[in-house]
């Protein structure tokens, strides 16, 4: 009786501490940005950090909204340290932000783009890939268990996962991928 509740206790405490996928090398993903690009994703981020955001219901664009304007403030805007006193720090890393639409939404993807775009500022364009495909392989590769958040990789120079966050922003959440991208 007692190794079963030591096993079912360390299997929580395993679930509750999961990582998506932390350590392995993110899958391969092809889709095409907004200023119709494509793009085959770890590879066309190799070399740089990055850091890639992933929606993969609905219910997840209330969270990831909260996370867009930080992230693209902080990743994609260059800040100015030309001044003696700036203290800001700019990174040199790649963003992008894919929503995972299922078969339903990708068989009304015309109309999907088409609003997504419509929400969107030009300037995020380059870092907003569309895909249409299958979403269960990827589901299985992070263990996600939980569609109505976005989840957020951080990524080394070679592809490697080396951090993941997911839900609603916080600034305890964006210090943390921060430290992995000063790492690297």
């Amino acid at each position: 009786m007692k190794k079963i509740i030591l096993i079912t206790l360390i299997t929580a405490f395993t679930k509750l501490n999961a990582q998506n996928g932390k350590g392995k090398m993110f899958p391969t993903i092809k889709g095409e940005t907004f200023t119709d690009k494509n793009l085959t994703l770890p590879d066309a981020g190799k070399g740089k950090p990055c850091i890639i955001a992933m929606c993969f219901s609905k219910k997840a664009e209330g969270d990831i909204q909260t996370w867009l304007n930080p992230c693209y403030n902080e990743f994609v805007v260059k800040k100015d340290t030309t001044n003696a006193f700036g203290a800001a720090v700019s990174y040199d890393i790649n963003y992008y932000f894919i929503p995972m639409l299922n078969l339903v939404n990708q068989v009304l993807e015309k109309s999907s783009q088409d609003k997504i775009r419509k929400q969107t500022d030009k300037e995020f364009w380059p870092h907003l890939m569309f895909y249409t495909g299958g979403l269960k392989e990827y589901k299985k590769t992070f263990e996600i268990d939980n569609t109505d958040l976005p989840y957020f990789f951080v990524l080394d120079k070679t592809g490697k996962i080396v951090h993941v966050e997911k839900g609603i922003f916080t600034e305890k959440k964006m210090s943390a991928m921060e430290d992995f991208l000063e790492e690297d």
